[in-house]
């Protein structure tokens, strides 16, 4: 099956073209929003998205989780949704959602995998990049745990925080 793949240069391009709108797979965001985003809103940012929920909800920290791709895939592979199921995630009709301006913006952090977020998100707040981790499609349980250690490590400095507030 060919796949046609828009490079980031031209998805950063219609993306600022686009006019702001509400995302249609999740809710939309609050000031307690984490953004996490990679280029297709399927697999790292996804990832990142249920466990930070879970080890969110462990800690006791009310803060929401959304994941967004730059250029999104139009379904999580078969393989992922697999994966996810065996780590106890139902993910059921959920698809990849493009970030918008607005989400930016409206978000209380933003976290990135390997991709360059669009050249307006100098404003609050600074995005964070968690670049170079391994990669989930070729090994799974390396990169989830990749990502779960620093989950773990920003819902701790999120609760110390929001405690000392």
């Amino acid at each position: 099956m060919l796949r046609l793949r828009i490079t980031t240069a031209v998805a950063l391009a219609l993306w600022a073209l686009a006019p702001a709108q509400a995302p249609t797979a999740e809710p939309a965001a609050t000031p307690d929003t984490v953004f996490f985003v990679c280029e297709h809103g399927s697999v790292k940012s996804l990832l990142a998205k249920l466990l930070f929920e879970r080890a969110a909800a462990r800690e006791g920290l009310k803060v929401h989780a959304v994941s967004r791709g730059i250029s999104p895939d139009a379904e999580v592979p078969d393989w992922m949704r697999a994966a996810l199921r065996g780590d106890g995630f139902a993910i059921g009709q959920w698809r990849p959602t493009a970030l918008s301006p607005a989400d930016i913006h409206s978000a209380y952090r933003v976290v990135s995998f390997d991709v360059a977020l669009p050249p307006d998100t100098d404003a609050q707040p600074t995005p964070e990049r968690w670049d170079g981790l391994p990669s989930v499609s070729e090994d799974y349980l390396t990169g989830r745990e990749a990502i779960a250690s620093r989950i773990d490590e920003l819902v701790r400095e999120l609760k110390r925080s929001l405690e000392a507030s």
